[in-house]
């Protein structure tokens, strides 16, 4: 597994949001709320698999939250979601708790973020 090192980039790139919607900031701040709220369950959900000891469904969701945060210029989450579909993928359960871990990590700094921003 790579080395998680903190990004010197932003968690989520709302200029590149903002464009991908048209420059519409109610848009992007209806579609920032349901993408909080989606990965903070999302996350949260990967918590309680991971005590079920079965990479498959582990490795769906985070399938799923790779693309969902890829597609909401969520660059870090979409990565380390990334990693952790590979390694449910090659059967690395052991992988899942530091994974899980780090996602949840930079979805708190991505709320702390997005808040300083005003949404």
């Amino acid at each position: 597994m790579s080395t998680m090192v903190p990004s010197e980039h932003p968690p989520i790139d709302l200029d590149a949001l903002r464009v991908m919607l048209g420059g519409d900031e109610n848009l992007v701040s209806m579609i920032l709320d349901k993408f909080r709220a989606e990965i903070l369950g999302d996350i949260e959900q990967l918590k309680s698999l991971q005590a079920g000891d079965q990479a498959e469904p582990i490795r769906a969701l985070a399938h799923r939250l790779k693309g969902t945060c890829g597609n909401a210029q969520a660059t870090q989450l979409s990565e380390i979601a990334k990693l952790l579909q590979f390694a449910m993928a090659a059967g690395e359960l052991d992988q899942a708790a530091g994974l899980i871990k780090a996602l949840d990590a930079e979805r708190v700094a991505l709320e702390h973020y997005v808040a300083e921003q005003g949404y």
